[in-house]
Parts: structure tokens; C-alpha cells; sequence
């Protein structure tokens, strides 16, 4: 929230006047994601930052509701249409524009909708006048009249009697994603959390385990990094959605965390097993995590992902694992990647954090979480 707060800042006091009048709550738009990983509501996605010119938007089942964010300084006249050219035959299109932006990321005013003023049923906004300077938001869906298919092209155009263009970003970075990218100091807790957990379990098998023992490590921001994602989604002005979570999921471009290679390597190596809990959706999501964890050298045993339609709570998986093997050591960077814990345990005294260190192991993660809820 700290880097929304500071967008109203960079945008200018005409921005931050407009939140303090109190802009129409009713009639905004309602965002896909809104809720952490694994639980998100399905809304707009927004896609990219749009500049005068055109941009194609691809419509599908999946993301019916594709949205693009622009500027506009006061007193623009901005135009938006779904242009005949580009966009698939027989498209019947809706367009709306959202704004401005308010320093919570909300966009919470239509300002402007319609679905047949182009060409055929296609849809164009012309002449919007701009008052308040800012970002806004375009979202371009089917018609309430059209057969929705797989697939479909709509090209959409901005062009504006003003200035549309600025080189401010949407909402500067918070210090949550700075903090995790740049500092020397996430790296270091990693790397301490992993070696504490090396040592650890080769104590563990040094005193005498089961034959069949094993591990079981979260895989976001715990096995693998995906602050790229979340530096993309930034510069957007916005967060987690479910679409464009699962367009980074399939570019399988995820990059180990500091120390977590070398403790599965070190696990195999001491007769253990490696399982990975998820809440990556099986089915959808699952192959092209194991293909993004092979290409990175993870070796393992099991991967559970997330079951479709199932909620995102891990300890029937946790339950299901451990009647197979005697797991010795827990990884995650979410309290809920650890057996029958919530964020409840933050009021606790720390004799209640006893299992920590001993077999459930930390990595650092401020980007987002299931802390995000905690009200006090």
C-alpha cells in the first residue's frame, strides 16, 4: 500500500484532490485479483499501459475482460475505438473507461461506455473530456449481445487532442518489491534460513530416522523467484490477477531462491525426499511448473498442486504426504505452508513459535502474503 500512497504524490495535488471530494464509489472498476494467490475474483485484467496508437486485446473464456491503462492530462480530449481493421469479423464489442486512478489503485468512476458507435457493433468513445489529470483505465469485453467464442481480436485505438503520453510511472515500485530485489539483506536471510535447514535435518539424519523420510517446501518465493511477475504487475499500477499469473506461470521463467537448489540437492543426496505443495492450480498450471523446476536443476519426488475447484488451504495435501513418509522439515514463506497454522499465531506467546528452527524453516517475503488480511 505504501507505493499507491505515493502515486498520489507523483501524479500532482489535482490527484489527490479528487480522492479527498469523495468520486462515486458505484460504477468502478472491479479488478480481477483483489485477494491473495490462489483465491483471486475473477474482474478486469489489466494488461498494459496503452499510448496513443493501437494495441490489440484478445478476448477469450478466460480473460473476457482485458483492460489497458493510459494518461491523460487535463483538458485532453481522448477518443478509444475498436477499430474495424485488426479486429476479428463479426466482434460485437463494449467499451468502458474507468478513473482516474486514486491512491488506493481503485478506479472508481465510469466515466464513459459504449458498444455500438463504430463500425458494425463495433464500440468508440470519442471526445471524452479529461478534468482531472491522471491514469485511467479502458476495459473492451464482448457486447451483451454477442456469442461468446474461445477466442477473439479486438484492436483498440487511442488517440487524443492533448497530451497522453507521460514517462511518470503508474504508481512508483513500494519498498516491499525494492526491498526484495535490491537488498543484500533478503538474499542473506534466505541463504541463513536454507542452511539452517541443511543442518537441521543432516542432524536429524545423524541421530536416526525412517527409511522413508522427506521434506516438503512451498514453491512460491520459497523455492522459486517470481518478483519479475510482481515487477511487471507494479508498473501497471496493480497487482495479482489470475490471468496474468498464469501467462508468467506458462513463460516458465521463474529463477531458484538463494539456497533452496543446494537444499534439495542436500536432501537427495542424505536419502530424503523432495515434495512440493503448491497452490499453483493442477491441471492448468501444474506441467509447466515441473518443466519451469526442471529447467532450474530441482530434482524431487512429488509435486501436489492446488486441485481445481478446491480451496487453497494445504493441510489435507500435508495430511495426504505424511501418511506416505515422516517429514522432518517444513519450508515456506507463508505461515499457512506450515501444518495447521494461520496468522492467529502472531498473538501468540513465543513458546508457541517452538517448531521454528527446529522443523519449519522461513524465507523472507514481504511482496504479498496471507499477512495482508491481518487488520491488527
Amino acid at each position: 500500500m505504501r507505493s499507491l500512497l505515493i502515486s498520489a504524490l507523483v501524479l500532482g495535488p489535482s490527484l489527490f484532490a479528487c480522492t479527498e471530494a469523495g468520486l462515486e464509489e458505484d460504477g468502478g472498476a472491479d479488478l480481477a485479483g483483489q485477494d491473495e494467490k490462489g483465491d483471486a475474483v475473477p474482474g478486469i485484467e489489466v494488461q498494459a499501459r496503452l499510448a496513443p496508437g493501437t494495441v490489440d486485446a484478445t478476448i477469450t473464456t478466460a480473460t473476457p475482460r482485458p483492460g489497458f491503462v493510459f494518461f491523460a492530462a487535463e483538458g485532453t480530449k481522448v477518443n478509444l475505438e475498436v477499430t474495424h481493421a485488426g479486429s476479428s469479423t463479426g466482434l460485437d464489442t463494449l467499451l468502458k473507461v474507468y478513473g482516474p486512478r486514486l491512491a488506493d489503485g481503485s478506479y472508481p468512476k465510469t466515466l464513459a461506455s459504449d458498444e455500438d458507435a463504430g463500425y458494425g457493433k463495433l464500440s468508440k468513445i470519442s471526445g471524452l473530456d479529461i478534468s482531472i489529470p491522471g491514469f485511467y483505465l479502458v476495459e473492451v469485453t464482448n457486447g451483451a449481445a454477442a456469442t461468446p467464442t474461445a477466442s477473439a481480436k479486438a484492436r483498440l485505438k487511442l488517440s487524443c487532442t492533448g497530451v497522453c503520453t507521460t514517462d511518470a510511472p503508474v504508481a512508483p515500485f513500494g519498498l516491499d518489491l525494492r526491498w526484495y530485489q535490491r537488498a543484500a539483506e533478503r538474499r542473506a536471510l534466505s541463504l541463513q534460513s536454507y542452511a539452517a535447514a541443511t543442518a537441521k535435518v543432516a542432524a536429524k539424519v545423524a541421530a536416526g530416522v525412517p527409511s522413508n523420510w522427506g521434506v516438503i517446501l512451498d514453491i512460491d518465493e520459497t523455492t522459486l523467484n517470481n518478483s519479475a511477475y510482481q515487477h511487471s504487475r507494479a508498473e501497471l499500477g496493480t497487482g495479482y490477477s489470475p490471468g496474468s499469473w498464469t501467462d508468467w506461470v506458462n513463460k516458465k521463467a521463474a529463477t531458484p531462491i538463494d539456497g533452496a537448489l543446494a537444499f534439495t540437492k542436500k536432501v537427495k543426496q542424505l536419502g530424503g525426499k523432495v515434495v512440493f505443495v503448491t497452490n499453483r492450480m493442477g491441471g492448468t498450471e501444474c506441467p509447466q511448473t515441473e518443466q519451469n523446476l526442471a529447467a532450474t536443476g530441482f530434482t524431487y519426488d512429488q509435486i501436489l498442486c492446488r486441485p481445481q475447484g478446491q480451496p487453497s488451504d494445504k493441510n489435507a495435501r500435508f495430511d495426504q504426504v505424511k501418511m506416505g513418509m515422516e517429514v522432518v522439515a517444513f519450508v515456506g514463506d507463508n505461515i499457512l505452508d506450515f501444518p495447521a497454522l494461520t496468522q492467529d499465531l502472531r498473538k501468540q506467546p513465543e513458546t508457541a513459535y517452538a517448531a521454528f528452527g527446529e522443523s519449519f524453516f522461513v524465507i523472507p517475503n514481504p511482496m504479498y502474503g496471507s499477512f495482508e488480511k491481518n487488520v491488527d
